[in-house]
């Protein structure tokens, strides 16, 4: 985690405007040294914290004092470019002497503090020695590898008393298991810490079916720390039973002969092995020469966090990912750990201890290992209400009490496998409140917006925004720390949201204020009075990001005045979700000079003159204001040089030309708001994102075509010379570097019927959002990847179906207002790759036929007001693809026909497992 810091406060020595402003070759010399040194500082830090994690105090404060100095070295540099920037505005010839006399003096003052903060820095530098901390390429001692996994011990034989939900797991994977395959098949249990996994697979290697099945069956534990030998060695203990002379000579093979002993042992036979808590495919990848394919049907069974180990070690058999808990089998679980050997039933209902266990069970989110931890602290204390009451206050500080202890242990080796530059992003996700889903476009932005992310010269067609999505967060997903949200207008592969476990935040958390990188308050983590200045946390100089969760409670108190923010904070972030739109009073902006994001996104009530106080706010690379009707947009907008993403929601009048000013612009969205005539969009040349912005005058002057970053961009309220001109623009680039992914246009006049055609150029184009009327579907040619298409008030006179059927990508259509015809048809070689189509008020439409063969990848299909239509076509009970229906606001008759069992129409989807008729 200190690395993150680290580096970036070497960027920011770094930075081509901080030394510009530096204008006195001493100090910069200075400036320089001091990154040198903190350069050098990194090849210490991973072993750093490695030791870290073992408890050692020396160290700890060793990273500590490392930190403090980048934080400190961060803190000048930015203060100073804020003292100088404000004395640059004055217009007085006399003033602006007086004042380049006051910059000398701050220069002077930051050269003062540069030497002190490397003076430091050398000091702390040659105490590494004394605490053991070597170079990265130094191995790790063998006492601390011992050190590392003390939780690791799991053995199949042990019985768990309690096994409560996993039963149809059970049965899923015995039944998977005992089939016959030609090939060794790897069968993967997938899923974040404390999920189940292991006892699990204990379960299912105890199975009297398994047991009688298979000729042997071997169990191994892996762990972080992997010894590819132990493993070897277990397995063949396991295996074969030997006798004490055998497991001598086993113990002193090495690792080339354990594999080919193994290897030949389970030649002819049916074997089962488990490979429990892989962490890596490198591990999988150094074991599986040992496994032949022996006799049809062994099975190599592994448990593993990570979805790519499971990939990379058998694509093709069954990754099996276990759910939560339900309510109710949470509650029977806690219940049973909480009430060892005794008449649970009497103990819970005659003392009325039900509701509360019930609410501490739900609390864990159905985490089996969280619930069996707080069972079992149930389980030590009297069965009385009172005793409960207190552990029910504050489950979570119960939960997390203790080092590499219970549930915070386990999910803690999680957090301490990331890779360095992953560390600050996942902690970060700690900023958000509670069960809150994540929109991933906003984290990303956020990410970059921090300098979580660094760009890499191999492929300047790839932006830090691909690589924080496919890349760093992919990997969180991957490792199971994230989980990706579901949304049912997503497509295949794609998700827009993510959501961080509620004990995978409460690490977050921890972990974050360990080191001061976060905080925040919300009803879980008070830290004091909301009315007081005994807000410790937030007061405190190095506190760096900061999140507010507004509610009822906190607004009532007058939590909004922002009162707490001192003049010594030093806060870079500050977040306030308030999703019941409560009134915010107004910020101190004067302490807060140094932020770098501000997200006040669901902030609706400000002064008017907002703008103009945040633009005081030099450093913001992230600005995201609700904002209300009658606030308007100011020129000093143009003031904020570093801005890269900008949000301004329901401000009034007219964007103004300054704007142009903030050429590091990377993500633009103005919702409902207009442009200057005069606006020249072209010369914002990293813009990325140009969001729901008003057509106007701006448009003809050709700006948009000199954009060549640009990759979504949506236009409202366009006339047809203007919609005409946008496709020229966005088509006019070449065609191997055009970059535009997702285009969106609301027009007040009608789409011509070449627009298809306009774009067929554009090979990265996938989403394309049309609201208004269309002139007719011409698809003589069309943009070769489009895979998703949203027709809005298109009022069609001939069926769209006909002419989008054969787009070869489509895998999504939504169809709003789209279509005024009765009838509508799929043919058989209709819609090959399409997933999700949604229906809504077509409302002439009565008679919609598919085809058998047609739409044969169909997942998900919504209907909704389509009032004349008169059933579902017979086609869909031939699609076996279908996997979730959901029909609303349709007239009754309709509704009757998808009855379960008595519908007329009932047969045609008796097969969908998901069906909401609303």
């Amino acid at each position: 985690m200190v690395d993150a810091v680290v580096s970036f406060a070497v960027e920011r020595l770094g930075d081509a405007l901080i030394r510009e402003t530096l204008f006195s070759l001493c100090v910069r010399r200075k400036v320089d040294g001091l990154r040198d040194e903190l350069v050098r500082m990194r090849c210490f830090l991973k072993e750093a914290d490695t030791l870290e994690r073992h408890e050692d105090e020396r160290v700890r404060h060793w990273i500590a004092e490392i930190r403090n100095i980048a934080y400190d070295a961060e803190d000048v540099l930015d203060t100073f470019i804020v003292n100088t920037r404000q004395n640059e505005r004055s217009h007085n010839f006399i003033i602006r002497k007086a004042l380049k006399i006051k910059n000398l003096q701050h220069m002077y003052k930051v050269g003062k503090e540069i030497h002190a903060i490397h003076t430091r820095l050398k000091v702390i530098s040659g105490s590494r020695v004394t605490y053991g901390i070597k170079n990265i390429g130094d191995k790790e001692t063998k006492e601390n590898q011992r050190m590392r996994h003390p939780l690791r011990n799991h053995y199949p034989h042990v019985e768990d008393d309690d096994i409560i939900g996993l039963e149809e797991h059970t049965k899923t994977l015995v039944t998977e298991l005992m089939k016959d395959e030609t090939r060794l098949c790897v069968i993967s249990i997938v899923g974040v810490g404390g999920l189940g996994k292991t006892t699990l697979a204990k379960k299912i290697y105890r199975h009297h079916t398994i047991k009688n099945h298979f000729d042997c069956c071997a169990w191994s534990s892996i762990s972080q720390q992997f010894n590819a030998r132990d493993v070897l060695i277990e397995i063949m203990k396991k295996a074969t039973t030997p006798t004490d002379d055998e497991l001598k000579m086993i113990k002193e093979m090495n690792e080339g002969d354990l594999v080919e002993t193994i290897y030949n042992y389970f030649e002819g036979k049916r074997y089962m092995v488990v490979l429990d808590d892989v962490w890596s495919s490198d591990d999988w990848n150094t074991l599986s020469p040992a496994f032949p394919s022996g006799k049809i049907g062994s099975k190599v069974v592994l448990t593993t966090r990570n979805r790519d180990v499971a990939s990379q070690a058998d694509p093709w058999s069954l990754h099996f990912e276990p759910q939560l808990l339900t309510e109710e089998n949470s509650w029977e679980l806690l219940r049973a750990k909480a009430f060892p050997r005794r008449n649970t039933d009497d103990k819970c209902y005659s003392s009325g201890l039900e509701k509360l266990g019930r609410e501490m069970a739900r609390k864990c989110a159905g985490l089996p290992l969280a619930i069996c931890v707080l069972g079992g602290l149930l389980a030590t204390k009297k069965s009385g209400i009172k005793e409960w009451e207190f552990v029910h206050k504050d489950v979570t500080a119960h939960l997390n009490k203790g080092k590499n202890r219970g549930v915070s242990g386990i999910l803690a080796l999680s957090y301490n496998d990331l890779p360095f530059h992953l560390k600050p992003c996942f902690l970060y996700l700690g900023l958000f409140p509670q069960d809150y889903a994540i929109p991933l476009k906003k984290l990303i932005q956020l990410w970059v917006a921090e300098g979580f992310i660094q760009h890499t010269q191999e492929n300047l067609l790839v932006t830090m925004e691909d690589i924080g999505k496919h890349q760093y967060l992919a990997e969180l997903v991957q490792r199971c720390m994230v989980q990706a949200g579901k949304d049912f207008s997503l497509g295949e592969g794609r998700f827009k949201t993510c959501r961080v476990h509620d004990l995978l935040r409460d690490l977050c958390l921890s972990k974050a204020k360990e080191t001061n990188f976060l905080d925040t308050y919300d009803q879980q983590h008070r830290c004091g009075d909301i009315t007081s200045h005994s807000l410790c946390t937030v007061t405190h100089k190095r506190l760096r990001k900061y999140a507010i969760h507004l509610d009822e409670d906190t607004a009532s108190k007058r939590y909004n005045d922002f009162y707490f923010l001192n003049s010594d904070c030093a806060l870079r972030t500050l977040v306030v979700n308030n999703p019941k739109d409560l009134p915010l009073a107004s910020l101190n902006y004067q302490n807060i000079t140094l932020l770098r994001v501000l997200d006040l996104e669901d902030v609706t009530e400000f002064e008017t003159n907002i703008i103009e106080k945040v633009s005081k706010l030099v450093h913001l690379r992230y600005l995201a204001l609700g904002g209300q009707p009658d606030t308007p947009i100011s020129s000093s907008i143009g003031n904020l040089r570093n801005l890269e993403t900008l949000k301004l929601i329901y401000f009034e009048g007219c964007l103004p030309k300054t704007l142009t000013r903030l050429v590091k612009l990377r993500h633009l969205q103005i919702f409902r708001g207009e442009v200057d005539d005069k606006f020249q969009v072209e010369k914002l040349i990293n813009l990325q994102t140009l969001g729901w912005i008003h057509a106007g005058k701006w448009i003809r002057k050709g700006g948009l075509g000199k954009l060549f970053n640009l990759r979504q961009l949506s236009v409202e309220y366009t006339s047809r010379l203007q919609t005409d001109v946008i496709l020229k623009e966005v088509a006019g680039k070449d065609q191997y570097h055009n970059p535009i992914r997702s285009l969106a246009l609301h027009s007040t006049d009608v789409f011509p019927n070449f627009i298809f055609d306009s774009l067929s150029c554009c090979h990265d184009l996938h989403n394309l959002r049309l609201i208004g009327g269309l002139d007719g579907l011409n698809l003589h040619r069309y943009p070769p990847n489009i895979s998703k298409i949203y027709l809005s008030q298109s009022r069609l006179e001939q069926d769209p179906m006909e002419s989008l059927q054969y787009l070869p990508n489509l895998r999504f259509l939504w169809l709003d207002k789209a279509y005024q015809g009765e009838e509508m048809a799929c043919s058989t070689t209709g819609f090959r790759q399409l997933q999700h189509l949604v229906l809504i008020s077509l409302e002439q439409l009565q008679n919609w036929r598919v085809d058998q063969g047609g739409m044969v990848r169909l997942k998900q299909l919504y209907i909704s007001n389509c009032v004349k239509l008169s059933m579902l076509p017979e086609g869909l009970r031939f699609i076996t693809t279908l996997q979730e229906m959901k029909i609303s606001s349709m007239p009754s008759e309709f509704k009757d026909r998808v009855v379960r069992e008595n519908g007329e129409d009932w047969y045609k989807v008796l097969h969908v497992p998901s069906i909401q008729v609303l």
